[in-house]
């Protein structure tokens, strides 16, 4: 049998781990609403997606979140970006 290969990005896995994704990516510190990165920051997010892209490739188990870090999400225009 074959599917669709899928990957899911996630700024809450404690709340994914349950559902036992076939593939999974935390990019660290995200918040709600960010799961690709901040507004105005086109590169980190084309980041974050080609590395979930890569995600397709590796073979992992159900339900195991890899959890990536991605410093530039918390700068922006050169000054701290945090979003409460």
């Amino acid at each position: 049998m074959s599917g669709l290969p899928t990957v899911l990005i996630t700024v809450s896995p404690n709340e994914s781990k349950p559902m036992r994704p076939p593939r999974a990516i935390f990019p660290d510190g995200f918040k709600i609403g960010h799961v690709l990165g901040g507004p105005d920051q086109p590169d980190l997010q084309r980041a974050v997606l080609q590395t979930a892209i890569q995600y397709l490739e590796k073979l992992v188990m159900p339900g195991e979140i890899s959890t990536v870090d991605f410093p530039e999400y918390f700068t922006l225009n050169g000054g701290p970006y945090y979003v409460e």
